[in-house]
């Protein structure tokens, strides 16, 4: 009986062609039985899996993985290759997600005060109401390649309107940006108007080279933006848990 399959970590064996020799039973508990090592990679990941391990050098990287109880799951993995069959070990590092996801709540929680703070001086109300347009999508940097821009209040062509051009001129000025993410988490009401200035600085976004994601969509919200017939340039996804999960690598 092979030895393998008591390490106590996920561990695989693997051929050129990368596919799975042996595997400890954790490393089976944890993704299932897979014949391909690839098959166990999320899509976004594919590439750069393949790219590292085709190497056939020795390496550590950061790839999202699909896991039984997760479609996306950050790993390290260690690989280390010897007379054509390498050897990998995957350390789960969702715990680093979590924090992401944490810090992107805490900011969320200080510019919500920051409004209600606003609000109330009403002396300064014309300062103020300029002051949470531009706070109501503040430009967030995930990673090198990923921008998140959490939106709050009314999606009105106001609110598009007061972000649109410092939006584009912070992509403008990063060529590394690649992704950009719409969080409509804090949307209260949205407007036709509002849609179709969303959707103008989409299409912008998109010619610029830069891929748009809407997440946190509100069912009430998604069934406006179908009704109105306008399309917009981008993609959906359900949630900001999600994306750092699939996006952040």
């Amino acid at each position: 009986m092979s030895a393998v399959k008591f390490i106590p970590v996920p561990y695989f064996l693997i051929d050129k062609g990368l596919t799975i020799l042996q595997c400890s039973d954790i490393a089976i508990e944890t993704f299932g039985d897979a014949t391909l090592f690839l098959d166990i990679i999320d899509r976004e990941s594919k590439d750069k899996a393949e790219r590292i391990l085709t190497s056939h050098e020795t390496k550590t990287t950061e790839l999202v993985m699909k896991t039984i109880t997760s479609p996306y799951f950050l790993f390290k993995l260690k690989v280390n290759w010897a007379d054509s069959v390498g050897h990998v070990i995957c350390i789960e590092q969702d715990d680093r997600i979590q924090e992401l996801i944490e810090a992107v709540n805490k900011h969320r929680l200080r510019l919500a005060e920051t409004n209600f703070e606003l609000l109330e001086k009403k002396e300064q109300l014309e300062t103020s109401l300029a002051l949470i347009n531009e706070l109501s999508a503040p430009y967030i940097i995930l990673t090198k390649g990923i921008v998140l821009i959490p939106l709050y209040g009314h999606l009105n062509k106001d609110l598009i309107d007061s972000n649109s051009l410092r939006i584009l001129q912070q992509i403008n000025n990063n060529s590394a940006i690649v992704r950009i993410l719409f969080d409509f988490h804090g949307i209260g009401n949205i407007t036709t108007e509002g849609i179709v200035a969303l959707r103008n600085l989409l299409t912008q976004i998109t010619l610029m080279g830069v891929l748009p994601y809407i997440i946190g969509l509100h069912p009430d919200h998604a069934q406006l933006i179908h009704k109105s017939g306008i399309k917009t340039e981008s993609y959906f996804m359900r949630n900001i848990n999600e994306a750092i999960r699939k996006f952040i690598v």
